[in-house]
């Protein structure tokens, strides 16, 4: 049995695209200065391309060795610089320096809500973006350890649901388990905003 799909017709990714500009676009985003002296304040993109007619989005796992969320999986991003404007600013040159993608070539859909982390309390501006299919995503080694892409219908098959156990007491949180890896948390929280405007009427 194949995965239920929002492949084939680019109307409908199209369409896709639309919907969350036009409701992402309405979100007025954080302000920089909430974040810009914050050490758990960051910025987060959500790279997002067509390939084989049906979209997908990319996620990173987190190197090793940095100096938190060692090794989970996230969205390309990464705390204020002081040469950033705005939030948007820190996401794209985040993932700029990250995964290598063009800042020129991202077709900015607008922004997701502040969120924070469960865990770590690191408060997050997210932002949605399109990027070429033809993207040569590169990972910097010292802060990725690889880059991964899920199509949306993977996303939405109940059959990728499952928990992950996490802490020194084993709790389990909800999880999206796909090609090996592991989607939760605050990560699995953002996709789960994007499916639900995909899933909303307008």
């Amino acid at each position: 049995m194949g995965l239920p799909t929002t492949a084939g017709t680019p109307d409908r990714n199209r369409r896709h695209i639309e919907r969350l500009r036009q409701v992402l676009s309405k979100e007025v985003p954080v302000p920089r200065e909430k974040l810009a002296n914050n050490a758990k304040g960051a910025a987060v993109l959500v790279p997002i391309f067509e390939r084989d007619e049906e979209l997908h989005v990319v996620y990173i796992r987190r190197a090793d060795n940095v100096s938190s969320h060692r090794g989970q999986v996230a969205f390309p991003g990464g705390r204020v610089d002081p040469i950033d404007v705005t939030l948007l600013d820190t996401a794209l040159r985040e993932a700029q320096e990250e995964v290598a993608i063009d800042p020129l070539t991202v077709d900015v859909l607008g922004a997701f809500p502040e969120m924070s982390t469960l865990t770590s309390g690191i408060i997050v501006a997210p932002f949605a973006g399109v990027i070429p299919a033809t993207a040569a995503l590169r990972p910097c080694l010292d802060e990725v350890a690889e880059i991964f892409e899920v199509p949306l219908g993977a996303l939405r098959d109940p059959r990728y649901r499952g928990h992950y156990e996490w802490g020194g007491n084993r709790s389990k949180f909800p999880a999206i388990l796909y090609g090996g890896q592991t989607i939760w948390g605050l990560t699995l929280r953002i996709t789960e905003n994007l499916l639900a405007i995909l899933n909303s009427r307008s």
